[in-house]
Order: structure tokens, then sequence, then C-alpha cells
């Protein structure tokens, strides 16, 4: 069994997958203090949990945008299957073409996500990434890999708000038809919402006109925690969970 490590800024995400199938997926907070022994202890917790024994696990692949958790996490792959781990990284075969003026920088996180969908479409692919950081991806129908944009999530979005000003409060975030708020928190509310959302759509249109591309030849994918404040009447979006996932254990097999 393999065991796919997907490690974000503020979650990690983990799955087991036989062959070709995921068995199951999990997430935990990112926590850059937490030993080797209490990762492997909530893991094991949660495999019980659903019947499912980490003893079974022969292989460990790890994408990871904290750095100082790369050891951890090969310590971790270590102590359960007696192996380091394999980490996405310059010498993996991942099966696109990354077209980037370093394609060392670009981001494994990234390069998870752009493998997994290009292996399930085959037309130009824009894939947003709706997490706390967010990211909007181009990837040709050629399996190319053109770049792409890094933004700020909606949370983050949130948080400037009231850590950028003395008197207004902390609000949820809530997704709202209307566009004009009739109280200072509905029109926070309204400005974080539609902000966000107009922003990655008004994103997506620039990059189909950038890149000639037809709307109907173009999949366009979003995952992540915050994938539901981007419905919209413009496009059709496919949501994929676990996308990173699925595209560690694709590379795994090309390894």
């Amino acid at each position: 069994m393999l065991l796919a490590i997907d490690v974000e800024n503020k979650n990690t995400i983990f799955g087991l997958f036989e062959d070709d199938k995921l068995l199951t997926s999990f997430s935990v907070k990112t926590d850059r203090q937490r030993t080797v022994e209490e990762i492997s202890l909530t893991i094991k917790l949660i495999l019980m949990d659903r019947d499912m024994n980490l003893s079974k696990v022969d292989e460990v692949i790890v994408s990871t945008v904290v750095p100082e958790l790369q050891q951890t996490y090969d310590m971790l792959s270590k102590d359960i299957t007696k192996k380091p781990a394999k980490f996405i990284s310059a010498g993996l075969k991942v099966g696109i073409n990354i077209k980037c003026e370093n394609p060392k920088s670009v981001g494994s996180d990234r390069v998870i996500r752009s493998v997994a969908a290009s292996n399930k479409y085959k037309e130009n692919i824009i894939i947003i990434s709706a997490s706390s950081i967010t990211t909007i991806d181009f990837i040709s129908n050629k399996k190319e890999f053109m770049g792409g944009l890094i933004l700020p999530g909606i949370d983050l979005f949130q948080k400037s708000l009231y850590s950028e000003s003395s008197k207004l409060p902390r609000v949820d975030i809530k997704a709202s038809e209307k566009v004009v708020g009739n109280s200072t928190v509905n029109a926070m509310q309204n400005g974080i919402y539609h902000g966000y959302k107009n922003a990655v759509v008004g994103i997506i249109e620039d990059i189909l006109k950038e890149y000639s591309l037809k709307k109907e030849d173009t999949k366009i994918i979003v995952t992540g925690s915050h994938a539901e404040y981007l419905k919209n009447n413009k496009f059709d979006f496919i949501v994929e969970k676990d996308l990173g996932l699925y595209g560690l254990n694709i590379i795994n097999s090309l390894n």
C-alpha cells in the first residue's frame, strides 16, 4: 500500500492507496512542532477507526510546501516502511512538461495537481486550488504546465480587513447573492465573498483570452477547502476532491 502525503501550509492531507484505488483520505492541521511519534500515532488511530492498518503501508510519497517538515516525513517513512520517502523534486518523472523559467521553483503542490488533472482530462485545463493560498494554473492539451498565478485565499481577504483596521470587526466568511450590503458586517462579508470570487473568475477570463482558448474546449477544475465560494454563472467548474493525492499516486507509479 502507498501512503500519499500532501503537506500544505494550513492542512496536511493523507491518502491510502492500494494500486490505483484511494481507500481513504483525511486531513490534519499542519503543525511544524509535532514529532514523528505524534504524527504516526495520529495516522494509526484514524486508520484503526476506519478498520485499516498502517503496518500494510510499504511506500510513502510526499509533496510538501513546508521545507522544514521534509525531514520529519522522511523519518516517518523510515519508521513505517524502513525506507526513505519519495519527495516531489526535480529528480522524479512527473509526466508533464513544466514550461517555466525555472521548473525547479514550481511548488510541488501545483505539480501534483497538474499531473492528476492532465492524466484524467485531454483538453486544456485551468486548475484553481482554493485554499489559504489560492493558485490558478494553466496546463495545455499537450500536457505542458504553462504557469499560473498565486494570490491570497478568501480567509486572507477576511483577515486583512480586521487586521488593518482599528474599527472593523472580524466577520465570518459568508456567500451572498446580493452585492451591496446594508450594514457594516454585510458590507464586509459581501466584499470578501464577491471580491474573491470575481477576482478568480476575472483571472480565468483573462487566461482564456491570453491563450485564445475556447471555453467549451477547456476544463476548469476547482479543488481545496474554499471551493464552495467560487460558484458562478459564467463557468461550469469541475470539483475534484483529493486531486493532489491522485497526482502523488500517479507520480509514484511513474517512478
